[in-house]
């Protein structure tokens, strides 16, 4: 089990990437194209990321070829399910990708059984458990199209499945290496990659072109300061489990958010019908039932 030091970590996170992904959707909505938030968010980790390397110690000698190569597979993983989000949200409604995307809970702990030298104990299987359905609930509303329930089910299950491993990976091996030159190494990847995708001629609307780029800015500074530390929780507790099922709880954090100040930034939300209310409450009920199986 991770120590509560370590859980403390993805708690905090979850708020942070609630308000930068509130900041984020206001610069697409003033029109900042997606993949430059995406490009933006990823430089913003790589960046808050880049200063561990200073207490970086010499990796231990007789590494195996694969454990190297694992940080830049991390990168290419965590890239694709970014992608794979994005697709999920461009081809369906977000009622179905939404909760779809919520099972990365359960994923990392199936996973996990499988990859992690000590496997996963009952009470994180619950806490996944509980929390996939918490996610699944507080992000679900009435209104989804049958006819995009296919694409958004299969490009959200490829995102959440892509997250996973990545997790998984990072717990297993960021050790082996040592944290301070693992996540440099698997960030400044994920950066490079993303950077890449975008045309050159358009690098310069990642920066200060184009409307609503403080709001992406914002948002992305955020979202990498979370991000940092969220894989430092992993990578130093190797609980993937555990500070999956904390980190679940910006779904929470997001409704939240959008109902108290998501006008002012020009988010309606959702109207809240008391079906969707009710269930909401209880998705909120599951997720802090969840956290506190995993503190208990």
């Amino acid at each position: 089990m991770t120590g509560h030091v370590f859980l403390i970590l993805p708690f905090f996170c979850s708020l942070v990437y609630a308000i930068g992904a509130l900041l984020l959707k206001r610069s697409m909505e003033t029109g900042h194209p997606p993949r430059h938030a995406m490009v933006a968010c990823n430089l913003a980790i790589a960046l808050f990321s880049l200063p561990l390397l200073f207490l970086a110690k010499p990796p231990p000698a007789g590494l195996s070829l694969w454990v190297w190569l694992t940080a830049p597979a991390c990168s290419g993983l965590f890239f694709f399910g970014q992608i794979a989000t994005f697709r999920a949200l461009a081809r369906g409604d977000v009622s179905v990708a939404t909760p779809v995307l919520g099972t990365k809970v359960l994923m990392t702990a199936l996973i996990g059984a499988v990859f992690l030298p000590g496997g996963v104990d009952l009470r994180l299987w619950l806490g996944a458990l509980l929390g996939t359905g918490g996610v699944a609930l507080v992000g679900w509303h009435p209104g989804a199209r049958p006819e995009k329930m296919g694409p958004a089910v299969g490009w959200s299950l490829l995102a959440a499945a892509s997250f996973s491993l990545t997790d998984v990976l990072v717990a297993k091996v960021a050790n082996q290496v040592g944290f301070c030159l693992f996540g440099p190494w698997m960030m400044a990847g994920m950066a490079a990659i993303s950077l890449l995708r975008v045309p050159s001629r358009e690098w310069r609307g990642i920066g200060v072109a184009g409307r609503g780029w403080i709001w992406a800015w914002a948002g992305a500074l955020l979202i990498g300061l979370q991000g940092s530390f969220l894989y430092a929780a992993i990578g130093l507790s190797g609980d993937p489990v555990g500070v999956n099922v904390v980190y679940a709880v910006r779904g929470l954090w997001s409704v939240l958010l959008v109902a108290l100040v998501g006008k002012r930034l020009g988010d309606r939300g959702e109207e809240g019908s008391r079906r969707v209310l009710f269930w909401r409450g209880l998705g909120a009920s599951l997720l802090l039932g969840a956290v506190w199986v995993v503190l208990g």
